[in-house]
């Protein structure tokens, strides 16, 4: 995926006119509106396609896409939608890319290391982070009580984990 950002994930046809309901990875889900021409990625990394967004428009918690000479969507089931990182739009102080937390080792305020963040995740209680530490891996949620400071120059996220998280 290097270079580019997932803004969501089709999830299902909608309708008969070829629109798929996706699943928005932003803030915004009003940013589709502004995209234009996008990769669509398979799972896995599997492969890619180039495609152009035709209309987007809100329906409920998803977006529904139309993608132009894209009529029949079922075959894109679970692809993502990626754009170019130099098209991600600024962010605001204390804002990440998920994907920029990928990769971060976790150190609590004495300065031990706690971990190192593998994955990050939206589960239905919001974002967690899958963290490993040796052979072991567990769910940190990204709440603000718990990762305190984060600094992605020297790659570390400071932590005050819950009691027992990251024991065996």
């Amino acid at each position: 995926m290097s270079g580019r950002i997932a803004v969501g994930v089709i999830r299902k046809p909608h309708g008969i006119r070829g629109e798929a309901s996706v699943e928005p990875w932003t803030d915004s889900p009003d940013r589709f509106d502004e995209l234009t021409s996008v990769t669509l990625v398979a799972p896995a990394d599997a492969s890619t396609r180039e495609a152009r967004i035709e209309s987007a428009r809100p329906h409920g918690d998803r977006v529904l896409v139309k993608f132009e000479g894209i009529d029949d969507v079922n075959p894109l089931r679970n692809w993502t939608i990626e754009i170019p990182e130099s098209e991600a739009r600024e962010l605001e102080e204390d804002e990440y890319f998920l994907h920029d937390l990928v990769g971060l080792t976790l150190i609590d305020a004495n300065g031990a290391e706690r971990g190192k963040v593998v994955d990050v995740y939206e589960g239905g209680g919001g974002i967690l982070l899958q963290v490993q530490r040796g052979k072991r891996k567990f769910d940190v949620p990204f709440a603000s009580e718990i990762c305190t400071k984060i600094d992605l120059e020297s790659k570390t996220m400071t932590v005050n984990l819950p009691e027992g998280l990251d024991e065996d």
